[in-house]
């Protein structure tokens, strides 16, 4: 029974937190938070996932990056720092504690029998994380100044369907 408790919760906070495009709710939706740390640069913070979904966090992130850029009228910018975060959880299960009984009544006197188990609890570790994406808008002019410059209507055309699914 203890087994199929664990499982049980470790299913719900899988579901939970499982991984999806949007913004962040602090506390109940897992998502993107940006914010602009200069006139021109600005930076994503996505997560709150666990490790096995690292590799979709840096596409929600550059997906992210693009709509900043077009909302700016812009089309290309530059990542200046990428970087991952990770947190580490333990979660308890209490212990349990069941009582049986019996009780027999033989004139005015009750008499009563009883038997406990306890169980232990357990703990399991589990990680979680963030992308942190940290980046440039580039105007025309600035082009020729960057090696690796991304442009954000490819970057939205490439993964359209990807996020789509994940809204």
């Amino acid at each position: 029974m203890r087994g199929y408790l664990s499982l049980f919760i470790a299913c719900l906070l899988l579901g939970a937190c499982s991984v999806h495009y949007g913004p962040r709710v602090p506390g109940f939706v897992p998502g993107y938070v940006d914010s602009q740390l200069g006139e021109n640069t600005y930076q994503i913070k996505i997560g709150e996932a666990w490790p096995k979904d690292w590799p979709d966090l840096e596409k929600f992130a550059m997906y992210r990056a693009s709509e900043i850029t077009q909302e700016r009228g812009l089309r290309y910018f530059v990542v200046t720092h990428a970087s991952t975060q990770t947190t580490s959880y333990t979660i308890n299960t209490p212990a349990t504690t069941n009582t049986t009984g019996t009780a027999n009544i033989y004139g005015s006197t009750a008499y009563f029998n009883t038997t406990s188990t306890t169980t232990g609890g357990t703990s399991t570790n589990i990680s979680g994380g963030w992308y942190i994406l940290d980046f440039k808008v580039l105007s025309e002019s600035d082009l020729t100044r960057y090696e690796k410059v991304v442009d954000s209507k490819a970057v939205m055309s490439d993964l359209k369907y990807f996020i789509d699914a994940r809204r």
